[in-house]
C-alpha cells in the first residue's frame, strides 16, 4: 500500500482489506513481537489503516519519536484510548486528560514530584520494603512477581496515604484495580466483546467497581480532612496544591481522579521493572555479586544515587520497558522526513523497539548494565532511551519510581540471594509489559 489520499504519503504498510485478512493471525500473536516482524519487513515505520480510513503509523525511528514527543508536541495529544476507555474507569487525571486542562493540572501537580520533596518519603518506601519482604517465602521454586505486585501496591497506597489503612481496605482496592485493568485491556483488545454486555453485564459490574474505588478514596480525603495531624504523603500535596491564577485547591472529583492515575501509574510500572529485573540478573554471577556488595557496604538511602544500582535498573527498563509504546494524535496535518499525514492520525512510538535498535545499542539484546556507566564510573544519558516517556508529557513520577526501585534492590539484595531456574517470562503487553510470572531459586541469607 503506497497511498492513503493523494495529497498523503504515508510509509508502506497494511490496508483495511489485509488487516482484516490478517487479524485473526495477528491477535494470536504477542503484540510486541508482531510489530518487531513489522519492522522487519517495512523498515522504521509502517502503517495501518483501520476501517473507517483511521491511520495508525507505527515508529522505532528515534527522530521520528523525538519530533512527536519533544519536537512538536503542541500538535499532538492522547487519542481517545488513553483519554476516553482507561479514562472511564480511572478518572480524568494528568495521564488521561488533554490541552488546557492536562497542562494546569501538570503545573499544578509537577512541583509535588520534585527529587528534594521526595526525600519525605524515603523512610516510609524503605519502612514498608523491609517489613513486607521480612515475611516472604523462599524456596527453589518462588514466583517473585506476585510479591512484588502487592509490594509495589503498598508502597504507593502509603505514599499516598501514609495512615494505617485496614487489611481489607488495601485488599479490596487491589482487587478492585485489578479488575479494572482486566477489564479495560479485554474491552481494547477483543473489541467485540461489547456485544455481550447485555449478557454478560461486565460494563456495568464494572462500572460499579469503579465508583466503589472511588468512594474508598473520598473516605479516606474526607478522613484526613477531619485530621489535625501532619502528613508528609502525596495526599497532602494533593490537598494543599493551589492554582497560580485563581488560589483555588483542586475540587474532590479532581483530587479523586489524580489519586487513581497516581495509584495505577505508580504500581505497575514498577512491580514489571522490578520483576524483570530480578529475572534478567538471575543468571549473571557478575552483577549478582556486585549488587550483593553494594547492597551490603552502603545505607539505603544511598542507594538511590549509586550508579551501578541506577544502570542496572535502566538496563532493565531498556530490554522490557514498561511502557513499550505511546500513542499521540496528530491535531493538525503534519509531515516528518518523507512521510506526510492528516490530521487524526494515530502516531505510536514503539519504545521497546527503539530501545534494541542496533543503530543505536551495541550488542542490543545483551544485558549490559555497564554500557549505562561512562569512563568516570558514572551514569550516562543514553539518546535512546525513553523509560518514562520524553517531552513535556515526561512520567511525573520518574524520580518516585527510581527511588522506590533502588531502596527496593538495596534491601532485596541485602536480605536474599537468588538463581535462576530455567524458567523464562512470558510478555504480556497489556497496558504496561508485565511478565506472567518469574520463578526463581530465593534464599535467605543467614
Amino acid at each position: 500500500m503506497k497511498i492513503y489520499n493523494e495529497q498523503y504519503k504515508i510509509p508502506d504498510g497494511y490496508s483495511t482489506i489485509t488487516l482484516i485478512l490478517r487479524s485473526f493471525r495477528y491477535f494470536r500473536r504477542n503484540t510486541v513481537n508482531a510489530i518487531r516482524l513489522n519492522m522487519e519487513k517495512f523498515g522504521d515505520a509502517y502503517s495501518v489503516i483501520f476501517p473507517g480510513k483511521k491511520l495508525v503509523i507505527i515508529t522505532q525511528d528515534l527522530a521520528f519519536i523525538q519530533y512527536v514527543l519533544r519536537d512538536n508536541h503542541t500538535n499532538y495529544c492522547k487519542s481517545e484510548f488513553t483519554t476516553g476507555k482507561v479514562g472511564r474507569m480511572f478518572g480524568k487525571g494528568l495521564l488521561f486528560s488533554n490541552g488546557n486542562y492536562w497542562l494546569q493540572q501538570r503545573r499544578l501537580i509537577q512541583p509535588g514530584f520534585h527529587a528534594k520533596r521526595l526525600q519525605g518519603l524515603y523512610s516510609i518506601m524503605v519502612e514498608t520494603i523491609e517489613k513486607t519482604i521480612a515475611d516472604w517465602p523462599t524456596g527453589e521454586g518462588i514466583d517473585v512477581y506476585p510479591l512484588i505486585y502487592q509490594l509495589a501496591f503498598k508502597i504507593i497506597l502509603r505514599s499516598l496515604f501514609d495512615i494505617g489503612l485496614s487489611p481489607e481496605t488495601m485488599q479490596e482496592m487491589s482487587f478492585l484495580f485489578n479488575k479494572l485493568q482486566d477489564f479495560v485491556v479485554k474491552d481494547v483488545n477483543r473489541p467485540l466483546r461489547k456485544l455481550t454486555y447485555f449478557i454478560s453485564r461486565q460494563d456495568k459490574i464494572n462500572l460499579r467497581r469503579r465508583e466503589r474505588m472511588r468512594e474508598i478514596v473520598r473516605n479516606i480525603i474526607a478522613e484526613r480532612r477531619n485530621d489535625a495531624g501532619e502528613h508528609n504523603d502525596l495526599l497532602d500535596m494533593l490537598l494543599g496544591a493551589r492554582y497560580e491564577d485563581t488560589g483555588a485547591s483542586m475540587s474532590e472529583e479532581q483530587i479523586i481522579d489524580e489519586v487513581l492515575v497516581l495509584l495505577l501509574a505508580g504500581h505497575e510500572t514498577t512491580a514489571n521493572t522490578l520483576s524483570w529485573l530480578l529475572s534478567q540478573v538471575s543468571g549473571k554471577p557478575d552483577v549478582l555479586a556486585r549488587l550483593k556488595e553494594i547492597s551490603e557496604s552502603i545505607p539505603a538511602h544511598d542507594s538511590i544515587r549509586n550508579d551501578y544500582i541506577n544502570a542496572v535498573i535502566n538496563e532493565s527498563m531498556r530490554l522490557r520497558p514498561a511502557a513499550f509504546m505511546t500513542d499521540r494524535v496528530a491535531i493538525m496535518d503534519d509531515r516528518y522526513g518523507p512521510w506526510v499525514y492528516p490530521k487524526g492520525a494515530v502516531v505510536l512510538p514503539f519504545f521497546y523497539g527503539l530501545h534494541r535498535h542496533k543503530d543505536h545499542w551495541q550488542d542490543a539484546e545483551a544485558f549490559l548494565p555497564e554500557r549505562f556507566i561512562d569512563e568516570a564510573g558514572k551514569l550516562r544519558k543514553m539518546p535512546a532511551f525513553f523509560p518514562f516517556g520524553a517531552g513535556p508529557r515526561l512520567c511525573i513520577g520518574n524520580n518516585f519510581a527510581m527511588a522506590e526501585m533502588c531502596l527496593f534492590v538495596h534491601a532485596f539484595f541485602r536480605a536474599f540471594t537468588i538463581a535462576a531456574t530455567g524458567q523464562t517470562p512470558v510478555m504480556l503487553p497489556l497496558i504496561t509489559l508485565r511478565p506472567d510470572k518469574v520463578v526463581l531459586q530465593v534464599q535467605r541469607k543467614g
